[in-house]
């Protein structure tokens, strides 16, 4: 469906707090002073839609300068809508604790030497931040939901970055998937270039008739390993992949609960863990994992601070304070690394093997930081590829909700 430009403006300047009406060729509006500012226009606007503007008019045509800011300040506040699920399922016990869950919608940007979007969908249960399977809404209604707290936006807001982490490359796995590529051919060109070049430089010191000659042609050869290595670093700049994401809408779902407390203690420590079961659809949902934040019902707890854990984070139980991934503070996330095989790393260039000779560093011959790949030069290609980092949404404002 597609929406005029006075039907968005009306929306737009509705949900602001203004009123508007219909006008000769446009539309007239009434805006609060915060939103006038906001949108560098007066409070009572005369906007031009349909013709250019007259006198006193602002131009809000497709273009305008008014329409691009109304556009940004819609998309810096996502909608929120809010449905109710009926319960079906009896309750032996009253329970009137509601679970809201936000079923979010993320538009995922991958950004290298092209853009790539996908759209990820993610359920968050705004009580702890647990992330949980999506519901059905096939039997939802559409109720009046109140905004976020600051303690249900923050719960969201960790939990979608999270999820972003880690359901981000797997979204846009083909697109990482043709950088690699491009990367592994980039560097076969470049090889083969570097090589024919060496070799060529290498006929022209014993080509040259004087000794001047010979020594200025052979210190232009000896610089073959820098300018591959700036190459290099130009390919890992152009290649790098910028993962980003933008809260595109959120649905905040009502539906009731069956809750289960189950009471864990260890020596002088207790906790109690809540198991809980939709009403709407009759899903069991687990506490939220202290690491990955995603709601498990196989749980292990770790012995210093109950945190429970899922199978993956839990390690098979073994969880004293050193192996709890929620105990130990966490450090820099690493970069995103996709297996790329560098055939530039065994080359040698600039006199090899003479006195002065050059080679280009093995520690320095793989497009990463080595800051971010600890694991230090390996022994033969293939080399692992820096592409890029995965950064979550920034932090959930007033202006943004989750």
């Amino acid at each position: 469906m597609t929406t005029s430009v006075a039907d968005f403006l009306r929306l737009h300047v509705t949900a602001l707090g203004g009123v508007v009406d219909d006008e000769s060729g446009g539309l007239r509006a009434l805006l609060p002073s915060d939103a006038a500012a906001a949108l560098e226009s007066d409070d009572d606007v005369v906007l031009a839609t349909d013709a250019p503007p007259g006198e006193g008019a602002v131009d809000a045509r497709l273009g305008s300068a008014f329409l691009e800011r109304c556009i940004r300040a819609r998309r810096a506040r996502p909608p929120l809508a809010g449905v109710a699920l009926p319960g079906e399922l009896p309750r032996a016990l009253p329970d009137d604790r509601p679970a809201l869950l936000n079923a979010v919608r993320a538009c995922l940007t991958l950004q290298g030497d092209e853009v790539r979007h996908a759209t990820l969908p993610v359920t968050v249960r705004l009580e702890d931040g647990a992330e949980v399977a999506p519901l059905d809404l096939a039997a939802a209604y559409p109720v009046a939901v109140a905004p976020l707290s600051a303690a249900e936006r923050a719960a969201a807001a960790r939990t979608l970055q999270t999820a972003f982490r880690r359901a981000g490359p797997e979204a846009l796995g083909t697109a990482l998937e043709a950088i690699a590529r491009r990367a592994r051919r980039d560097l076969l060109r470049m090889a083969d270039y570097y090589a024919s070049l060496d070799a060529e430089m290498a006929r022209a010191v014993e080509r040259a008739r004087s000794p001047e000659e010979r020594t200025r042609r052979d210190a232009k050869r000896r610089l073959l390993p820098q300018d591959l290595e700036a190459r290099r670093t130009q390919l890992c700049d152009r290649l790098a992949a910028r993962l980003g994401a933008e809260l595109v809408a959120a649905t905040v779902v009502e539906t009731e609960v069956d809750a289960c407390e189950i009471p864990v203690r260890r020596r002088a420590r207790a906790t109690t863990l809540v198991l809980r079961r939709r009403a709407g659809d009759g899903v069991l949902e687990g506490p939220a994992c202290a690491s990955c934040a995603k709601s498990a019902l196989h749980l292990h707890v770790c012995d210093d601070g109950l945190h429970p854990l899922c199978e993956r984070c839990g390690r098979a139980g073994r969880l004293d304070a050193a192996r709890c991934p929620a105990c130990r503070p966490h450090g820099g996330r690493a970069g995103l690394a996709l297996p790329v095989e560098d055939p530039t790393v065994t080359m040698r260039l600039g006199r090899w093997g003479e006195p002065g000779g050059g080679i280009v560093p093995a520690a320095s011959a793989r497009l990463c930081d080595p800051k971010q790949d600890p694991e230090g030069p390996p022994g033969n290609p293939p080399r692992r590829v820096v592409v890029g980092g995965v950064a979550g949404p920034g932090p959930v404002g007033p202006g943004r909700r989750t």
